[in-house]
């Protein structure tokens, strides 16, 4: 995929670049797909004074008062001169000189893309002492590391900081790296996430994909980062070209439990499976996916089941229309995340307590790399939750009416299917027999 399809990055954007494994490049690749008719490039640290030829043209200044926007065209690198002792290297500047570039940049809707630490060409790094040097004012800061480090010891011929890893990570040098040490150096506040201003978007690259051995470790390590991290994209650059193979996004969760539970004789949501009541097993299951936002839709019995989930970290929806079908409680959800934007959102039934965190996490990689309209489950030619609807159905799924819910769109947006392996992960409960079943 392009990446341009996934609209992550604007003109209004201020960009620090942190990290290593083909940081530069990537950085130039971007600048080019996305703001080739007007975008600069500077640095607060070092660069090689070579990549001043992958820009379109170059500016040498000391300051950047009384800065003539009508300078820059095409992709421009803005840097200070030649490093002091180091002539093949060039300086950027201070974080306080860049804001005064900054605010010329954003107030005329032209992108600053800001490389805030060096790495050696290495393909994985710990900060230094010093580093990186972020500017407080960015709205945005990528964070790239090359996968071509998984499976290499750690010395300096593959990492910057070698001794810094080995003690963060309480291993010995040249052992050889896995991607748990991957996780924990990009998850470190002092690795990773080092000096990232608090309201800054957190967007990380695994990049150089095109290394990869094996395509599982690099999804569970992708999903265990997004507890820390924004948007994740799993890429490479092939023949000067950005390749995107994957991206998890923002994904919210809508938890669906407004229902009477008439069929069942009393309020489903508080039966017991596995010594909690339902609606608290669907809630923690989904705690254990790393959602941007958790919503639960209720109706019937609102105040005697909201009792049991005000414990819970969780947006709290009381759908006063559930007589008219799930389809109400579906739009009320929409609508919440049509104000707390997302990529997608991911339907859970609270009469399914026995969905399990990996069932949730296959949808998020199918989607990842295929970007579907709609993802279901199937058991037996029936639908089955869990459920995903893009942002592109969300418009459709407002219009919808009665006890179908999102169903109403297979029709119109093909979905495309996970098939069940067995009748326990397909089952919903009903009836007390059903309960029983389980």
């Amino acid at each position: 995929m392009k990446i341009s399809s996934l609209n992550l990055f604007s003109t209004t954007d201020q960009v620090a670049w942190v990290g290593a494994g083909g940081k530069t490049s990537l950085i130039f690749a971007i600048a080019h797909e996305l703001f080739s008719k007007k975008c600069v490039i500077t640095t607060t640290t070092k660069m090689a004074h070579s990549e001043i030829e992958f820009a379109d043209q170059s500016i040498k200044t000391d300051a950047f008062y009384n800065f003539e926007l009508d300078r820059i065209k095409d992709v421009t690198l803005i840097y200070r001169g030649s490093a002091e002792n180091e002539s093949e290297k060039i300086s950027g500047y201070l974080s306080e000189e860049l804001k005064t570039l900054s605010d010329i940049l954003h107030k005329n809707q032209v992108p600053l893309l800001i490389e805030a630490d060096g790495s050696k060409r290495k393909a994985c790094k710990f900060p230094g002492v010093h580093e990186p040097n972020i500017p407080s004012f960015v709205n945005k800061v990528c964070v790239v590391v090359g996968l071509s480090s998984i499976g290499k010891p750690l010395t300096d011929e593959y990492f910057h900081r070698p001794e810094e890893i080995a003690k963060v990570l309480n291993i010995s040098i040249g052992e050889s790296i896995v991607t748990d040490h991957i996780f924990e150096i990009l998850s470190h506040p002092d690795g990773g996430l080092k000096n990232i201003p608090d309201e800054a978007e957190k967007i990380l690259f695994l990049h150089q994909a095109d290394k990869l051995i094996d395509n599982n470790q690099i999804n569970d390590l992708a999903l265990k980062l997004k507890g820390f991290y924004d948007q994740i994209l799993l890429s490479e650059i092939n023949n000067g070209s950005l390749q995107i193979h994957a991206h998890w996004g923002k994904i919210g969760c809508i938890i669906l439990a407004a229902g009477s539970g008439s069929r069942f004789g009393g309020p489903k949501q508080l039966a017991i499976f596995k010594n909690k009541t339902f609606i608290e097993n669907v809630i923690e299951t989904s705690q254990n996916v790393h959602f941007q936002n958790r919503v639960v839709i209720l109706g019937a019995h609102f105040e005697e089941i909201r009792t049991v989930i005000n414990k819970y970290e969780i947006v709290i929806q009381n759908n006063v229309h559930w007589e008219n079908g799930q389809s109400s409680s579906v739009t009320l959800g929409v609508n919440y995340f049509l104000e707390h934007p997302v990529d997608a959102i991911i339907f859970l039934l609270v009469d399914q307590p026995q969905i399990t965190p990996s069932m949730i996490n296959n949808v998020l990689n199918l989607f990842a790399y295929q970007k579907p309209k709609i993802i279901v489950h199937n058991y037996k030619g029936e639908n089955r939750h869990p459920i995903l609807f893009s942002r592109d159905t969300f418009r459709e799924l407002l219009d919808i009416k009665g006890d179908k819910g999102g169903r109403q769109l297979f029709d119109k947006f093909l979905p495309i299917q996970i098939n069940l392996e067995n009748d326990y992960q397909a089952l919903d409960i009903d009836t007390i027999e059903d309960l029983k079943n389980l």
